[in-house]
Formats: C-alpha cells, sequence, structure tokens
C-alpha cells in the first residue's frame, strides 16, 4: 500500500513539475518582446440621439376611437349579452382564481 501511494505522489510532482510555465520576461528590461496593441476607441459604434418619429394626434385619437380603448387597455370582445361594468368571469386559464 505505502508503495503504490509513493508510486502517486511522484507521478503528481512529475505532473506539477511538467505543468509550470515558463519565466516571463522581466518588465523593467526594454529590450524585452511585448505583443503589440491596437488602439481601439470606446466610442467607435456611437450614434448619436435621435427624437423618434412622433404621430399626428388627430390619427391617434381616432385610432383609439376606432379601437375603444388605449393601447394596452384595450376590452376584449366580451359577446352581445354582457352589459358595460358587469363582472365578467375569469378565463380557464387562471383556474377560477380571483
Amino acid at each position: 500500500m505505502s508503495k503504490i501511494f509513493c508510486i502517486a505522489l511522484a507521478v503528481c510532482a512529475v505532473g506539477s513539475a511538467a505543468a509550470q510555465t515558463t519565466a516571463r520576461p522581466d518588465p523593467a528590461d526594454p529590450k524585452a518582446a511585448v505583443p503589440l496593441r491596437t488602439y481601439e476607441s470606446a466610442f467607435k459604434d456611437y450614434r448619436p440621439y435621435a427624437d423618434p418619429d412622433v404621430a399626428r394626434w388627430r390619427q391617434s385619437n381616432e385610432e383609439m376611437g376606432r379601437l375603444g380603448g388605449h393601447v394596452g387597455h384595450v376590452p376584449r370582445e366580451t359577446g352581445a349579452t354582457a352589459k358595460p361594468g358587469a363582472k365578467q368571469p375569469a378565463p380557464a386559464s387562471h383556474g377560477g382564481h380571483k
């Protein structure tokens, strides 16, 4: 058992020695080779702000009148028997939760 342990320890030591990196050049050495870096501006993909196109108010009002509500708050079609302001049953997807 101790012989296997010694062999395993020797294999680990050899493996860690082989994994060592090569010596890096001295940063104070002016003749040391360094990779070239290219300058890339942080503003290279900059696009100036532009105001979005504004819809004409009359067209917007006519569309909301046609839809019967505001964007995101368009009432659902409830059928001919539904009374305005009457509480509608919860949709089946909610499982009857109120």
